[in-house]
């Protein structure tokens, strides 16, 4: 008798290119929102470990994993490539070539990462020291890179798929992932950060376990999701064997969206550099700040990875008018919901700066920080939303030389020019990042309003 083979019922692909924009886009934007904020949560709850272990342990963290973004520069367009054509070919009903995209973009991964991790463990020192650290700054930093890069692969892979799990119209699931990943690092964390029970307290390096732990367990639940399709896209064995013409495909996304993610990295690097050389308070306040810059800024985030979405398969269904109109109203609710949140934070930054134990030297830089996050912020979620977009519409490129320009020429240039030559000290950095936005944005405005992203092909 012919045994038969059960197998689970796949979920139907989200279509986005029929329907309320503003429901559509509220709906794509609310699970990644949650995501998010849950996810720059655990940085908040970081930075106050951190506080308690010693007057250093934030900033060893902020820099270990400023390198590490640096590092996986290579790798981090992969998301916005595998999501891309995923999202074009849910958008053209060609299902089973989006499967096969999906295994494409996991054997991607796994090409990039080696490389990375024998890099990272064999330079780690002589990084470190051109970021300028040193002492105990420096222990702590190389003990938490160690470990980090020990588990890239689990931290990378988790991103990724995520991003092909949004771009098949499914953010829910990325949610969910998130969620098993966020336990089991405040379980982890709690456990080893600051010792409880029988468990010793590791400090530094016991953030950098909690880390990879989290991302292990996420990974694990984005394979249960996607072995299941129910997420709208599945894996099949068959499909891992490589195909270098969708890797190409993915690839022709994923190479300028990493060069123009690795710029704001380095520059991001260098940054840490001139902040590390006004002293360790500033540098405590900026990987402060930043963190707090980074919880509210998750709506407009969240919007944006709607947005590219709603792109991505309206452009594959044929209908740029509608893509066109769901980057606006993503925009205008991206840019408000930051200005919002932002402009709450500067009616009383002491009050919310003091949850995190900050001496008074610490607390006055953060707080002229926060002045200038009612421009950073507000321009860095409308420029995510038409970088996205653009991106999701085959127009890589074009993005790419925008961040680019305006990085370099604009926000770098700007930090040290008013920071040190200039003599405003923090306050220049401040300003010059802020600046330095702004210029982005207006650079993406232009460009989308060009309209040539309309024939982009992916």
């Amino acid at each position: 008798m012919a045994q038969r083979t059960l197998a689970l019922p796949r979920r139907a692909e989200r279509d986005l290119t029929t329907g309320s924009l503003i429901s559509l886009i509220a709906s794509q934007s609310a699970p990644s929102i949650a995501e998010m904020a849950l996810m720059n949560t655990v940085g908040l709850v970081q930075a106050f470990w951190m506080g308690q272990v010693s007057e250093t342990a934030l900033a060893a963290v902020a820099i270990g994993t400023t390198l590490r973004i640096v590092l996986i520069s290579p790798m981090m367009g992969l998301s916005a490539g595998g999501m891309a054509l995923v999202a074009h070919h849910i958008g053209a009903k060609e299902r089973r070539q989006a499967d096969h995209a999906v295994m494409q973009t996991i054997l991607l991964v796994f090409l990039f990462i080696v490389p990375i991790m024998v890099l990272a463990q064999s330079m780690a020192p002589v990084f470190l020291r051109w970021m300028g650290t040193s002492g105990e700054l420096q222990a702590d930093a190389l003990a938490y890179v160690r470990i980090i890069f020990s588990g890239l692969l689990f931290m990378e892979m988790l991103p990724t798929m995520n991003g092909v799990i949004r771009g098949a119209g499914h953010p829910e699931y990325t949610l969910r992932t998130n969620i098993v990943h966020i336990v089991v690092m405040f379980a982890v964390g709690t456990a080893l950060v600051l010792g409880t029970g029988p468990f010793p307290a590791l400090g530094v390096s016991g953030a950098a376990w909690a880390a990879v732990a989290g991302s292990a367990a996420g990974v694990a639940a984005q394979l249960i999701i996607l072995s299941g399709g129910r997420a709208g896209v599945r894996l099949h064995l068959r499909d891992a064997v490589p195909d270098w013409s969708t890797m190409k495909r993915i690839l022709r996304i994923a190479v300028p969206s990493a060069a123009q993610r690795f710029s704001p990295n380095l520059a991001n690097a260098l940054l840490v550099r001139i902040v590390t050389g006004f002293g360790a308070e500033v540098l405590t306040a900026y990987s402060l700040v930043s963190r707090i810059s980074a919880f509210l800024s998750c709506p407009g985030m969240g919007i944006s990875t709607a947005a590219a979405a709603m792109v991505g398969q309206n452009l594959g269904a044929r209908k740029p008018d509608r893509a066109g109109r769901s980057v606006f109203l993503s925009g205008v609710g991206a840019a408000g919901a930051s200005l919002l949140l932002l402009g709450l934070l500067n009616l009383s930054p002491r009050f919310w700066l003091g949850f995190f134990g900050t001496s008074p030297t610490v607390m006055a830089v953060a707080v002229i920080a926060a002045r200038f996050l009612l421009l950073s912020g507000t321009a860095t979620s409308l420029s995510s939303v038409l970088d996205r977009s653009l991106v999701a519409a085959g127009d890589a490129l074009m993005v790419m030389a925008i961040s680019i320009a305006s990085l370099w020429i604009g926000q770098v240039g700007l930090v040290w020019v008013l920071s040190t030559p200039l003599g405003l000290g923090p306050t220049g950095i401040w300003a010059g990042i802020g600046l330095g936005y702004l210029i982005s944005c207006l650079g993406m405005v232009y460009r989308f309003q060009q309209g040539r992203w309309r024939e982009a092909r992916v």
